[in-house]
């Protein structure tokens, strides 16, 4: 029994993973567009010249929308949010806290420290 439960487990991961990160992705992003194109380049006289047909509007949107997000997220990743909620979440971390005492026993040449300190870390069962 605990073979199917595992397996079952394991297709239930990748099912969320497969429909969460990508497929839902997809859906709403292409939701995204029609519903842009139908609420405002069709409401729009001007932007209806411009576009003629979704087709149209997805060749000069899709490109243009995503060299911005990549841009975005460059610049999130490397100079806003994302450098700040890192730190933040390594200093919540009782493990990332710990690991890094370990690391500053190591260097300071206190070895039984280190492994103290990371001792309850380690379920010594989990080989056996």
């Amino acid at each position: 029994m605990g073979k199917w439960k595992n397996r079952l487990l394991r297709y239930w991961t990748y099912f969320r993973r497969g429909h969460g990160t990508y497929l839902v992705f997809l859906l709403s992003f292409s939701n995204f567009v029609v519903i842009q194109y139908r609420l405002l380049v069709e409401s729009v006289p001007v932007l209806k010249g411009l576009f003629p047909s979704l087709l149209f509007f997805v060749l000069i949107f899709l490109p243009t929308y995503v060299v911005a997000a990549i841009l975005i997220g460059w610049m999130d990743y490397r100079r806003l949010a994302v450098p700040i909620d890192a730190a933040l979440m390594a200093k919540a971390s009782p493990w990332v806290r710990d690991l890094a005492r370990a690391l500053m026993a190591l260097a300071r040449g206190r070895n039984e420290e280190a492994a103290r300190i990371l001792a309850k870390w380690v379920d010594e069962d989990v080989g056996s």
